[in-house]
């Protein structure tokens, strides 16, 4: 999908719904000063138009049992699109591994990891992240404590940048 127009009620609605996307039409039409049809309107144009990708709910990892987080830099042996592809398709087979990152720089991918306990990072280490094809480095950085975690995207800075209405 490609960039789609925003304006004022548009920035309103999608930095509502980032914020609580299980708020009903009407809560939310309230709090960006819509009427209830228009807000619905509103919601499925900016679903349709992929703006909105889908609603899900925010976890928290230590309440599930995941205390330990791991930035892990990849390098591969080879950078050919088939070689990459093999990568990519094979990160995707493992839960355990909650983010892949192509890069620039001095590593090929980052990937973020949850465990448990260092002891479960150490099987995922050996069963997954040492079974990725074409590896030729890893290095594994431990995140000893989170500072901010995202709470959506900064929706009102991109129409700024654009030449829109904050």
């Amino acid at each position: 999908m490609g960039y789609c127009p925003l304006d004022r009620a548009d920035l309103a609605l999608l930095e509502a719904l980032q914020n609580d996307s299980s708020l009903s039409v009407s809560d939310l039409a309230e709090k960006v000063a819509l009427s209830s049809s228009a807000c619905h309107r509103r919601i499925k144009a900016l679903e349709q138009s992929g703006v909105i990708a889908r609603y899900g709910a925010v976890l928290d990892p230590r309440a599930l049992g995941l205390s330990v987080e791991v930035f892990v830099e990849i390098t591969l042996t080879s950078q050919s699109r088939e070689a990459m592809d093999r990568f990519e398709r094979s990160v995707c087979d493992f839960d355990e591994i909650l983010e892949c990152h192509l890069m620039s720089g001095a590593a090929d991918y980052i990937l973020r990891v949850a465990a448990k306990d260092l002891e479960q990072y150490d099987w995922v280490h050996r069963e997954c992240l040492a079974r990725l094809p074409g590896v030729s480095a890893m290095r594994s950085s431990f995140s000893l404590r989170r500072i901010k975690q995202m709470r959506g995207y900064p929706v009102r800075i991109g129409a700024i940048r654009s030449g829109q209405a904050p």
